[in-house]
């Protein structure tokens, strides 16, 4: 019988195969929230309210897990310097609603208004669309975390001579518990996107009043 050699990968084979392993990870989780969502839109027939409560909660962690592996591949792409720049012209007022439209439809359990200020409502600017709406999104749940959901979010724009500056604000903090790991990785996210383009984060703060999320962007 012919004995074959077993290979234990080495730190560099290592961090190649964690983003694989993070995708392969999608795939139960896919099957899990798909077939959930099936049986409580009563594809499956007839569910108690009791049946109904425990399933939403299973949903609702499952997509929660999902959205972990998501930043982990994510974190994966970043460390191997896998992310470029791809800039385009954006009109921003356009730009802010759609993310901002497309955050509400992910999180419609946080219901909290998001206010948006423009210097100029007709600005076009050069950006990544991609990165910096997963810049927006991040921050903005980033900052909710800190809310009862009583509060609302302000996103502020001005312009300097060669930046954008990005304001978010959270108003209306309670100390409510918050899930650590995603919010260290949303931070982790963020801060690589901001940096890859160029920007930097000037102010990130809280007190009990408000919590203040300040960025730049190269225009």
């Amino acid at each position: 019988m012919t004995k074959s050699q077993i290979e234990f990968p080495t730190k560099v084979d290592l961090e190649e195969k964690i983003s694989e392993w993070a995708h392969d990870l999608r795939s139960p989780f896919n099957h899990l929230l798909g077939f959930t969502k099936m049986v409580l839109n009563g594809q499956s027939g007839p569910l108690t309210d009791l049946q109904k409560e425990d399933l939403t909660i299973a949903y609702s962690s499952a997509l929660r897990a999902m959205s972990q592996v998501n930043n982990l591949i994510e974190i994966a792409r970043l460390q191997r310097g896998e992310k470029d720049v791809s800039q385009t012209s954006v009109e921003l007022q356009s730009f802010l609603d759609e993310t901002i439209a497309q955050w509400q439809k992910n999180h419609p359990g946080i219901e909290m208004p998001i206010a948006t200020l423009l210097m100029a409502k007709t600005l076009i600017v050069e950006l990544d669309r991609q990165q910096t709406g997963w810049i927006l999104s991040g921050f903005f749940s980033y900052l909710a975390a800190y809310s009862d959901g009583t509060g609302n979010l302000t996103l502020e724009l001005s312009e300097e001579t060669n930046v954008m500056v990005f304001t978010l604000r959270q108003s209306g903090i309670t100390k409510r518990g918050f899930d650590e790991m995603t919010m260290e990785m949303f931070a982790h996210i963020c801060r690589a996107y901001i940096e890859l383009q160029g920007g930097e984060i000037r102010q990130s703060e809280l007190d009990e009043t408000e919590a203040i999320v300040q960025f730049t962007l190269p225009k």
